[in-house]
C-alpha cells in the first residue's frame, strides 16, 4: 500500500507540474498525433519529444496433470507506466515501472546520449546484451512466455553503461553493469555483482523477402552474494503458480559465471525460423569443478495473413507485426521446441524438454491475443518446489495483451 501511495503522489506531481508548464509562454506549442497506436507529442522546434508506453497483460491458465497438483488459474501478468523522452535532440531519457504484483518494481529507467552518428550511449538501469529471446520487448514476443532457457539464464536488467553502434545489416552492443536497482543494498560492504557483456549481430542477407539473422553474445559476471552464492531456475515457460520446477538451488563458493550465446533467424517474407543456444559456466572456488549448463529453442512462425516481422537494425532485433486490416487484424501460427539441462557433477536441477504449439491474432497495432498447448517433460531431477520428478504434464495458457 505505501508503494502505491508513493507511485500516486508521484504521477500527480507529474500532471500537476504539466499543467503549470503549459502555462508558460516559453514553451512551445508543438503537437501531437497517433502513430501505430502510439500517442506522441513533440515541440515545434524538434528538440523535445514524448511518449507513453502503457502495458496491461491479462493471462489465464488450465493444467492437465500427471503426478503433481497444478493450480489453474488467472493472473495480471504485467501492469507497465513508461514515459519516453527526447531532450534537446541529442539526448533520450525513459522512466519505466511495473504494478503487476502489487508493489513498485524497476524497469527501464536511463538517461542515453544519441548525438553521435549510428551510435549511443547509455547510462541507467536497462536490459543488458545477451540474446534474442530476452533482449525482444515483450510485445512483440511470439509466444506467451520466453523459452525456459533464457527464464534461467536471463542477465535481465542491471545498473550499467552501454555503448552500441550499428549500420544498416549489423549492430554491436558492449556494457558494465553491477547489480539490479531493486536489490538492497548493504551500506558495510563492496557491491559484489558485477559483470560485463557483449552482443554482435550481422544480417549479411537483408532484402525485402528474405532476412538472414546471425549473432553471438558473451557474458562473464561475479555472483551477487558476496558470500559467493548462485541459483539458476526455470518455470515450464508458463507464470501461473510461479513454480519453479527446474532448480540448481544455492550454488556455493563461486568465483565467477560466464554465458555464451548463439542466435539465428531465416525469415522469407511471411514465414520464420528463429534458434538460440545459451550454456553457462559456473567457476568454482577451493578446488570444486566448474559446473556447465544448457539449454536452447527452436521455432517456427507462419503468419497466415501475409503480415512481416521487421528487423531493426538500431537494435539488432525484430520489431512489431502490424495488420494490414486493422479490422479482421493478422493471425500466426507458431510451434517452438525448447530445453533445458540444469543438472551437471554434484548439482542436480533437473531437465526439460517442452512443445509449444501457437495461435495468435493480432487484432490491430494495440491489441493481441495468444493462445499456447505446452507439452512438458521433465527428468527424474526436476524436483523444484518440492515437486515430484518424472512428471509429463500439459497447460493451456491464454494471454490478452493490451498497450498503447
Amino acid at each position: 500500500m505505501k508503494n502505491f501511495k508513493i507511485l500516486l503522489m508521484f504521477l500527480l506531481c507529474i500532471l500537476m507540474a504539466t499543467a503549470v508548464i503549459s502555462q508558460e509562454k516559453q514553451v512551445s506549442n508543438g503537437d501531437a498525433w497517433w502513430e501505430d497506436g502510439i500517442m506522441k507529442f513533440r515541440s515545434d522546434d524538434g528538440n523535445f519529444m514524448t511518449r507513453f508506453d502503457v502495458r496491461m497483460y491479462i493471462n489465464g491458465a488450465a493444467f492437465f496433470e500427471d503426478k503433481n497438483d497444478l493450480s489453474d488459474g488467472t493472473h495480471l501478468r504485467k501492469a507497465r507506466f513508461a514515459m519516453k523522452t527526447k531532450l534537446w535532440e541529442v539526448w533520450k531519457a525513459e522512466w519505466d515501472i511495473d504494478v503487476a504484483e502489487g508493489s513498485v518494481e524497476v524497469k527501464d529507467m536511463y538517461l542515453s546520449y544519441v548525438g553521435l552518428n549510428n551510435s549511443h550511449i547509455k547510462l541507467g538501469h536497462f536490459k543488458m546484451p545477451l540474446g534474442l529471446n530476452e533482449l525482444t520487448s515483450s510485445r512483440y514476443q511470439t509466444f506467451v512466455e520466453r523459452a525456459a532457457s533464457m527464464l534461467a539464464f536471463e542477465t535481465d536488467r542491471r545498473a550499467g553503461i552501454e555503448y552500441s553502434r550499428w549500420a544498416r545489416n549489423w549492430n554491436f552492443r558492449g556494457s558494465v553493469y553491477g547489480q539490479t536497482m531493486d536489490i538492497n543494498k548493504n551500506k558495510t560492504k563492496d557491491e559484489t555483482g558485477n559483470g560485463a557483456a557483449a552482443r554482435l549481430v550481422v544480417a549479411p542477407i537483408l532484402n525485402d523477402k528474405m532476412t538472414v539473422h546471425t549473432g553471438a553474445a558473451f557474458v562473464i559476471q561475479r555472483p551477487d552474494d558476496d558470500n559467493g552464492v548462485v541459483v539458476f531456475k526455470s518455470e515450464s515457460e508458463t507464470k501461473i503458480g510461479d513454480v519453479e520446477i527446474l532448480d540448481t538451488g544455492n550454488i556455493f563458493k563461486v568465483d565467477n559465471f560466464s554465458k555464451i550465446g548463439l542466435e539465428g533467424v531465416v525469415k522469407y517474407k511471411n514465414f520464420s525460423l528463429q534458434s538460440e543456444y545459451i550454456q553457462t559456466t559456473v567457476n568454482r572456488e577451493s578446488g570444486l569443478e566448474d559446473l556447465t549448463f544448457k539449454g536452447g529453442y527452436a521455432f517456427a512462425s507462419w503468419i497466415l495473413t501475409g503480415e512481416e516481422r521487421p528487423w531493426d537494425n538500431t537494435q539488432g532485433e525484430f520489431g512489431q507485426i502490424k495488420p494490414k486490416d486493422n479490422k479482421k487484424g493478422a493471425w500466426e501460427l507458431a510451434f517452438r521446441y525448447s530445453h533445458l539441462d540444469l543438472s551437471d557433477k554434484d548439482v542436480l536441477g533437473g531437465m526439460a524438454n517442452l512443445y509449444t504449439f501457437g495461435l495468435n491474432w493480432y487484432a490491430n497495432p494495440n491489441i493481441r491475443f495468444l493462445t499456447n498447448y505446452t507439452f512438458v517433460n521433465n527428468s527424474k531431477n526436476a524436483t523444484g518446489d518440492g515437486f515430484t520428478g518424472n512428471d509429463d504434464f500439459s497447460v493451456l495458457h491464454f494471454l490478452a495483451m493490451i498497450y498503447f
